[in-house]
């Protein structure tokens, strides 16, 4: 039985994209994932995925408040 999520993205995302985040859960968590998927305009882009209970975010503005983090820690 597939894990239920919803997969929110920014903007046009195709579906070999879709699929590809589904394998990489379907990897990730050892097992099926079924996402129901959702176009979320506040995203800049990348995607955020809400699985079992958990969030995993991927998107641009994360990955920019990390790269900031890492520049600030290296001064």
């Amino acid at each position: 039985m597939a894990l239920k999520g919803m997969l929110y993205v920014a903007g046009p995302f195709d579906q070999p994209e879709i699929d590809k985040v589904t394998e990489h859960f379907t990897r990730l968590l050892g097992q099926p994932v079924a996402f129901e998927v959702k176009r979320d305009e506040k995203l800049i882009g990348g995607f955020l995925a809400m699985v079992d209970g958990k969030v995993y975010d991927s998107s641009i503005a994360v990955q920019l408040k990390d790269l900031g983090r890492y520049m600030l820690d290296k001064e």
